[in-house]
């Protein structure tokens, strides 16, 4: 089993599913971007679910990677959200609606990882805030669970933006509304002048 050769074929089945969606996808598609035969591909992965899994994995360990060192480097929570919603921007410029569409219709083995990541990111979400409102820049007057909860809700209408609002606005546009409003609706005053800030120092 060649490493190196399977770390190639992650980074280009991730392009790949995430720019088209994974049902629309084939490992002989794979195969040929790649410059190698099916065979090849197969002895690495078994089969297309494999290879979606150890994309998903991949991602995942880049991502945790990335909010460990936001969250090292933050001044309160609002900046760490913050740096999240940055990092997602870029992630999602080069996504399809697609791609969240077919994770949950896929198979089951994916769509059971991205259920327990959902459960896992929400429980997260609740611990992040609580550790806000020890800052003073989260509200302690709301219900951090629910709040949590709701924001999943949200998320989860993202991933089927398409389907609600068709082609009149972005995936970006609707996940800024989103976010934006989330932050504003749980920050406390400290906590929104901080937002504000971090936006109009974008907009220069």
């Amino acid at each position: 089993m060649n490493v190196e050769l399977q770390a190639r074929i992650i980074k280009q089945a991730t392009r790949m599913f995430m720019c088209n969606g994974i049902k629309s996808i084939t490992m002989d598609m794979i195969a040929s971007q790649l410059g190698i035969s099916k065979r090849t591909l197969y002895e690495n992965f078994k089969d297309k679910d494999e290879l979606v899994l150890a994309c998903l994995d991949k991602d995942e360990q880049e991502r945790k990677a990335r909010f460990n060192t936001y969250f090292d480097n933050r001044k309160n929570i609002i900046d760490l959200l913050l740096n999240i919603h940055e990092d997602f921007l870029r992630f999602a410029k080069d996504v399809s609606p697609m791609f969240f569409v077919d994770l949950e219709r896929y198979c089951s083995k994916v769509n059971d990882k991205y259920e327990d990541e959902k459960e896992r990111h929400r429980r997260e979400t609740v611990d992040l805030l609580k550790i806000g409102v020890g800052e003073g820049v989260i509200r302690d007057d709301i219900n951090i669970d629910i709040v949590a909860t709701l924001l999943t809700a949200q998320f989860e209408l993202l991933k089927k933006s398409d389907q609600v609002f068709g082609s009149e606005y972005t995936f970006t546009e609707i996940f800024e509304t989103i976010f934006k409003n989330f932050i504003r609706g749980i920050a406390t005053p400290e906590g929104v002048k901080y937002t504000d800030e971090f936006f109009a120092e974008k907009k220069k």
